[in-house]
């Protein structure tokens, strides 16, 4: 991105082309017509379109430049508030928990120190994670992101998520048991993500299904839910890092704003496809697309382990 002075340099440029034109179509200077560039009317006129269209372009170009950079400052400026306010949030707790687990009243009443230990270990792994997510999504700015493929038993690792939430998911699997080639971690944050995210988005009882289908373009992953719904108008920026939905139907909820970036671009990495479809009262669907490349024989693979 050009540097803010040369962006500068070239509205001052743009500005002069300006006048030169104006002096063109206005002034009557001396010598003017010596010059056989503009001696004739025709080609008068044609100079100063030329440098009309050149000058606005020009103008035009370092313009939305300025506005660019100054709109990318106001959101690096908000996204670190956020940070910083989130951070907050949870190292507020810990303190808290830590002084009153030193006070006399929680060691005499250990019911009350377990509680306030698991305070802790429960905002520090919100820490943790949060963390996590940021260098992975700068690794993945950077082109630096490296995936940990394996083959990965789909059924199996859903069920396995599924253990760890409660009755309100239900899952729909396909009658096929798919192997693909993933990063087992990064596949099973981003399923963890879209489920958290559908919980924090739903009524008091959520509901929520994850379901899997074949396709003429490989194999589908969809996560839906019965919760408040996206507004048509926000959808196109809810994968942007640090943005949160701002709407009196959405409840207030914690977080960065950062967890449909990082499952964007963990899809992303894996070469895969995402996309969400919602209705405002109604609920969202979120669909993770898999290619045929991405899936394997799971015959294969028992062979290949056998061998090995």
């Amino acid at each position: 991105m050009p540097h803010r002075s040369t962006l500068q340099l070239l509205l001052v440029i743009a500005l002069c082309l300006a006048i030169l034109t104006v002096g063109l179509l206005y002034g009557n200077w001396p010598g003017l017509d010596q010059f056989s560039l503009t001696s004739q009317p025709a080609i008068r006129w044609l100079v100063m379109v030329v440098l009309a269209l050149f000058s606005q372009t020009l103008f035009g170009y370092a313009f939305w430049q300025l506005m660019t950079q100054k709109q990318q400052s106001t959101v690096k400026t908000e996204s670190l508030n956020a940070i910083v306010h989130e951070f907050q949030t949870p190292i507020t707790a810990i303190r808290m928990a830590i002084d009153i687990l030193d006070s006399p009243i929680a060691r005499d009443q250990p019911e009350r120190a377990e509680k306030y230990f698991r305070i802790i270990r429960e905002e520090n792994e919100r820490l943790q994670k949060q963390v996590e997510m940021i260098l992975t999504l700068a690794r993945a700015d950077n082109n630096t992101l490296a995936l940990n493929q394996e083959p990965i038993s789909l059924n199996d690792l859903l069920n396995s998520i599924a253990e760890r939430h409660g009755d309100y998911l239900q899952l729909n699997l396909g009658p096929n048991n798919h192997h693909l080639m993933a990063d087992r971690m990064h596949l099973t944050n981003i399923l963890h993500n879209l489920l958290d995210n559908a919980v924090k988005y739903s009524a008091d009882t959520p509901e929520v299904t994850i379901q899997t289908n074949s396709s003429i373009d490989g194999f589908v992953i969809s996560v839906r839910d019965r919760g408040v719904g996206i507004s048509p108008t926000v959808i196109p920026h809810i994968f942007q890092p640090f943005y949160r939905v701002q709407d009196h139907n959405s409840p207030s909820v914690k977080g960065f704003g950062l967890g449909l970036s990082y499952v964007q671009r963990i899809v992303q990495a894996h070469k895969w496809d995402i996309w969400v479809k919602s209705e405002v009262g109604k609920g969202s669907e979120f669909t993770i697309q898999i290619p045929p490349d991405s899936l394997i024989n799971p015959h294969m693979n028992s062979v290949a382990r056998q061998m090995a």
